[in-house]
């Protein structure tokens, strides 16, 4: 379980930083003499890269849990005992995930379970972020200039 835990702590630090450096970024373009929409379009673009960017390190994270420190597993359901999941599957569950979709199509078990709670607790802090930050862009705002 320490093994999870620290897994998680440090997918945790590292989408932080992804997505602080994002919106730093996007910051960057948002000025009051340029058009609204063209500070949206830019805010909106980097969000969804960095979303992009933090569930694929989230799939890291499972895969390097389930493949190197065997603390859990990821199974289809319905079982499909021929199937062996690739990064991708990996890849969509985190993303399925991170934005708190649920689908059940992939069933973690073991530790995994935990980091999954905690993968889809900070996507929703992350994307209620985002969504703070959107608000304040088309409200003529640069959220990091006061």
């Amino acid at each position: 379980m320490i093994t999870a835990i620290v897994l998680v702590a440090v997918l945790i630090a590292a989408s932080t930083a992804v997505h602080y450096v994002a919106l730093r970024f996007a910051a960057k373009f948002v000025k009051p003499a340029r058009h609204p929409a063209h500070c949206v379009a830019i805010a909106v673009t980097m969000i969804a890269i960095a979303h992009s960017i933090e569930a694929l390190l989230y799939a890291g994270g499972f895969w390097f849990a389930v493949h190197s420190l065997q603390i859990g597993d990821l199974a289809s359901s319905p079982p499909d005992e021929g199937k062996v999941l690739n990064f991708m599957d990996y890849y969509y569950f985190s993303l399925v995930n991170f934005t708190t979709l649920g689908r059940g199509d992939l069933i973690p078990n073991g530790h995994l379970r935990f980091m999954t709670a905690m993968g889809a607790f900070q996507g929703f802090l992350l994307i209620t972020t985002s969504g703070a930050f959107l608000l304040q862009i088309m409200g003529g705002k640069n959220p990091f200039k006061r």
